[in-house]
This record gives C-alpha cells, sequence and structure tokens, in this order.
C-alpha cells in the first residue's frame, strides 16, 4: 500500500514538474525582450493568447516617399538584372570632380607642360549588394551642357528620379569589372592602396583640361562649371552580365577623385606628375535608383484590399506593408505583460544573394495629423528617449524549420496595447517598413505619449544605406511563418 502511495506521489510530481517546465518554456519560446520580467504561462494567473494581423503590400510612390541622398551616404552604381523576388534595380551614379580651390593651376614647374599622360577618374569602393562574382561594364559620360544651376550641390534630386536627358551625351570612357576584385590592391604612380574603381578616360578629354586657363575655366567655381558640369556612370540596365550594387563613399575620400597624369619639363628634362579634381562637400551629386517589379508577386499583389500571405519589403526606393489589428481593440480589459508583433521571414534561396535588412520600422498613421507617428508610447523607453533597440527594429538571426537562415522581428507594442484597451488610446493603421530615410511625427513628451507633434528624422536608428536589403515575410495566416501579435496577460 506504501508503495502505492509511494509512486503515486512521484507520478503527481512528475506531472507538476512537466506542466510547469513547459509552462514557463511557453513564454520564452517567442519572446526575447524582458523575459526575466515577465511572469511565466500557468493558465491559472497568466494567459497568453494571439491576435491575427491583417497585412497588405503597398508600393512607394513619387507623393509618398521623397528621400534624396546625402553627400556623405554611400553611392550605389550597377544592375542587378534578376532578383526572383523583387525583379530589377539598376543604380546610375551622377556627380561633380573639381579643383578645390579658385584660382586654379596645375602645379607650377619652372618649365612648361608637355602633354597629357592618362587621366582616370576614380571611386573609393565601399563593398557589394548581390552577386559578387559577375562582371558588370561601367561607361563613364560627361553630362551634356545643361544650364549651370541645374546641377549644383544645394540642388536635391529625389532617388527614384532621374534628372537630367543623356541623350547624346559623350562618352569618355568604360571598363569592365569584377565586384569581388575591387578591394585588391593597385600600384600606380602616386597611389597605392585598395577599394579603388579606376576608369581610364579618353585623353583628348585630359588634354582639354590641360589646355584651360587660368584666367578663365580655372578663375572661379562658377566658370569651370561652364565647362564641365560633371559626370555620370552607368551599367546597362539590359546588360546579360551583373547581378549586384556596388557601392562608393564619396565625400572627403582620398579614394574618390579625378587624377590627371600630364608629362612636363623640368630642368630641360621630361618628367611626369599628376593632380587631382576631387569630391567635396561643394561638389554636386546624384543616385538614381531605379526598381522593376514587373512579373514579381509584389507587383502583382501591391495596392489591393486583400490580405497577403506573403509580405515582400525593399529598402528605399521600394515597398511597405500596411497593417491593422481589429481584433485587438475587442480585447478585455486585462493587465498587460507584454504585447509583441511577430514578423518572420520566409526563406528563399536567393537570400544568399540579396540579403535582409539592417532594420525594419513600425509606426502608425493618424488621420487627425494626416501623417505616420512614432508607435505611441512603445518607441520611447520610459525616459522619453526614442529606443530602437527595446522597440525590435534590429533583427535576430534564426532558422526556420528546415533548418534555413531567416530573421525574425519582434515589436513591443505593450504600453500601446495596454492604452488601447483601457480606453486610453485609439486603433490606427499601421506600417511596416524598411527605408534609409524617413521623418514621422512625435509629441513632445513621447515616453506618456502627452504634447503638440513635431517632425522627427529617423535616418540614425534606420537602414545606414539606401538601396539594399529586401525580405520576404509572412503575412495573413501563412501556413507556416503568419504574422502576428502575441499577448501575456493577467485578469483583473
Amino acid at each position: 500500500m506504501k508503495n502505492k502511495l509511494l509512486l503515486f506521489s512521484l507520478f503527481i510530481s512528475l506531472i507538476v514538474f512537466i506542466c510547469t517546465f513547459f509552462s514557463c518554456k511557453k513564454i520564452n519560446e517567442y519572446t526575447d525582450l524582458g523575459d526575466d520580467l515577465i511572469p511565466g504561462v500557468d493558465n491559472i494567473t497568466t494567459f497568453d493568447t494571439t491576435v491575427e494581423v491583417n497585412a497588405f503590400n503597398q508600393l512607394f510612390s513619387s507623393a509618398d516617399d521623397s528621400l534624396y541622398i546625402g553627400t556623405g551616404d554611400v553611392h550605389f552604381l550597377g544592375n542587378i538584372k534578376n532578383d526572383p523576388l523583387f525583379g530589377k534595380t539598376n543604380a546610375m551614379l551622377f556627380l561633380e570632380l573639381k579643383p578645390q580651390t579658385y584660382p586654379w593651376k596645375f602645379a607650377n614647374y619652372p618649365d612648361s607642360i608637355l602633354s597629357i599622360d592618362s587621366v582616370v577618374l576614380v571611386l573609393a569602393y565601399t563593398g557589394t549588394y548581390g552577386d559578387t562574382t559577375e562582371p558588370q561594364t561601367i561607361t563613364v559620360k560627361e553630362i551634356p551642357n545643361i544650364a549651370a544651376n541645374d546641377f549644383r550641390a544645394d540642388s536635391f534630386y529625389l532617388v527614384r528620379q532621374q534628372p537630367f536627358n543623356l541623350t547624346g551625351a559623350t562618352v569618355l570612357g568604360s571598363a569592365t569589372v569584377i565586384p569581388s576584385a575591387l578591394n585588391d590592391s593597385v600600384k600606380v604612380f602616386g597611389d597605392t592602396t585598395a577599394n579603388q574603381l579606376r576608369i581610364k578616360l579618353d585623353n583628348s578629354f585630359g588634354q582639354r583640361l590641360l589646355d584651360y586657363d587660368t584666367a578663365t575655366a580655372y578663375r572661379s567655381d562658377s566658370l569651370f562649371k561652364t565647362r564641365l558640369k560633371g559626370f555620370v556612370l552607368e551599367v546597362d540596365s539590359n546588360a546579360a552580365s551583373g547581378n549586384a550594387l556596388m557601392g562608393f563613399d564619396l565625400l572627403d575620400n582620398p579614394n574618390t577623385k579625378l587624377a590627371i597624369y600630364y608629362r612636363f619639363t623640368k630642368n630641360g628634362s621630361a618628367d611626369t606628375t599628376v593632380d587631382y579634381f576631387r569630391f567635396t562637400g561643394a561638389s554636386a551629386h546624384h543616385n538614381y535608383i531605379s526598381r522593376k517589379f514587373a512579373g514579381t508577386k509584389l507587383d502583382a499583389t501591391k495596392g489591393d484590399n486583400t490580405t497577403d500571405s506573403l509580405i515582400y519589403l525593399i529598402n528605399t526606393p521600394g515597398s511597405y506593408a500596411k497593417l491593422n489589428f481589429p481584433a485587438l481593440a475587442t480585447l478585455s480589459n486585462r493587465l498587460i505583460h507584454r504585447a509583441e508583433l511577430i514578423i518572420e521571414q520566409v526563406y528563399h534561396p536567393s537570400d544568399a544573394i540579396f540579403g535582409p535588412p539592417e532594420t525594419l520600422w513600425l509606426d502608425a498613421f493618424d488621420s487627425s495629423i494626416s501623417a505616420y507617428k512614432t508607435m505611441p508610447f512603445d518607441a520611447s523607453d520610459v525616459s522619453g528617449s526614442l529606443n530602437p533597440r527595446l522597440f525590435g527594429v534590429y533583427g535576430k538571426k534564426g532558422v526556420d524549420g528546415s533548418g534555413n537562415p531567416v530573421v525574425r522581428w519582434s515589436f513591443n507594442i505593450s504600453r500601446y496595447t495596454q492604452a488601447l484597451i483601457t480606453g486610453k488610446e485609439k486603433l490606427y493603421d499601421f506600417r511596416l517598413v524598411s527605408h534609409r530615410y524617413l521623418i514621422n511625427r512625435i509629441r513632445t513628451s513621447s515616453a506618456t505619449n502627452t504634447g503638440d507633434f513635431t517632425p522627427f528624422s529617423l535616418h540614425p536608428y534606420l537602414n545606414t544605406t539606401i538601396a539594399t536589403g529586401r525580405v520576404q515575410v509572412g503575412g495573413t495566416g501563412h501556413s507556416a511563418q503568419r504574422m502576428r501579435i502575441r499577448i501575456i496577460y493577467s485578469k483583473i
């Protein structure tokens, strides 16, 4: 009898242990943040539930995406001929390289300059997004004779805008490069370094620069612009080869320059030297990024009122998802320990070439101000400082059920959810986006969600570049990785 009681007691203890273990493990299964502060789900005092999300694919347009690129940003050049999820991308680069001071003259040697040796356009290479092994042919053209004030340092163009008609533009040179080789060291006269794109230009162009005189062309910046408007670099968007974007650093980088090599006489003997035109804060620039989504699932599902089981997010200029959670507003009053919007990447083999963005952002559309605003309460910490890491902007790497590498985002919307179900906040439509620059409205006291709205630039917290990063994530009702809100709560 005693043995039976002992066995029964051990059985009951085992059941309690198993239930306790798996109940506690359940809370940690999807919760990455704050799980040391959240009580375990025991279905007696603490519970969990899941709220469905309605998700819709959308495309940005020039009307709602007024992004331009700064001089200090990485500029991209190249062609993505076939991304199976997002179609085609082509990037053109416009820039001025010119004397740093005026009046300008080539180095003052005691005798005369004889002739041009060579002229080379050099760009500081920072890295490649896409296939680094496929060659790409880059063509350099001279910007045509547009009005001088049409391409200036203080002129801003949307990255989705091709600002000039290049019909008849003079081709100055071209080079076929393999992106993976751009970080190789080069040894040339006066310059031994790595991470350079070097394109030799026509010598007649270099001789033209030598022939300009200090009294006219090189007397001032405005006069120089009448002689040389700038350069455009492009890769044929219909090229059979090339499946990547190459990034370049322009501002005050010693590896970005126009190198003019020329011969001169010194003490009666021929010699060679080099002078440089540079890119400075006074140089005009532009990066034109063209996306073609035709034939993709994004193109087929964008802009309608039908929820999408797969959501496609691509960096500027690109796409976003409209989200709403009507079921969230029907919850009864309860104590919210944590509410998180869970977003999971759905693996595709092309992810090995075209990786996901560094960050995603979630904001709310407020019809009372006709603008997007930071997530009420949760985008800021209790001190009122914007805290993107705790909010969930940065994804975490993991694997899916088949062992494929994926990224998962978990946006903390706990305080907003609590305010919503207690009637202190209203239900919004939300936007999920991968972007370089965004302007949200934010309240002057963001931690308490009070005060007036002011514009707030989010670019320090978002992706560090334009153009790169895209991801396919589970949307409404996806069979394995659906977008959802998981809530840990206690009854009141």
